[in-house]
């Protein structure tokens, strides 16, 4: 059982949480197919990281975070900030839970959390909490969001494009 969270967690094995308490994650054959392909192949890319069959407290991230790849500088933040603005783009100006749900991976009941908590800045409407894009930005761009240890597969997207930023070619003299 802690494998196979490992694996859905880290998007290894491609999923989507439902946001149930259990059976929450969904996954296609298809998927299921290439892991255990891979698997046979490559059975050390799927190995857990040391210390994950830990107790909860103790037990190190799966895969990679945004603090071991990218320092959150001002810079960073900004090109994180474009890269959600392209997203965000044909998205209305102020969304509810299930549409940045869709946007960022994680369960539409943990937008809602985060709305309760005050961590993501909101008001409720009809039964509902809805965001403008401005609050939802301010969000994704900061430490808060960015520190979160089990990140969704569209997280990790993020992250690997804004590491992989072009690099402007050089000037010849």
């Amino acid at each position: 059982t802690r494998t196979s969270l490992y694996l859905l967690q880290s998007g290894l094995v491609p999923c989507e949480n439902t946001g149930k308490q259990t059976r929450c994650y969904k996954i296609a054959k298809a998927d299921v197919a290439a892991y255990l392909r891979r698997r046979l192949a490559e059975p050390a890319y799927y190995t857990p990281p040391s210390g994950w069959y830990k107790n909860y407290p103790a037990h190190k991230p799966p895969a990679f975070s945004l603090n071991g790849t990218l320092l959150l500088t001002d810079a960073v933040r900004q090109r994180i900030r474009r890269w959600y603005e392209r997203l965000l783009a044909r998205q209305p100006d102020v969304l509810d839970a299930h549409q940045i749900a869709r946007v960022t991976g994680y369960a539409s009941r943990t937008v809602s959390r985060w709305c309760i908590e005050g961590r993501l800045k909101s008001f409720p409407y009809q039964h509902t909490y809805k965001v403008p894009k401005e609050w939802l930005l301010e969000f994704l761009t900061s430490k808060d969001y960015n520190s979160i240890t089990r990140k969704s597969k569209e997280h990790y997207a993020m992250i690997a494009a804004v590491a992989s930023k072009p690099r402007k070619p050089r000037k010849k003299p």
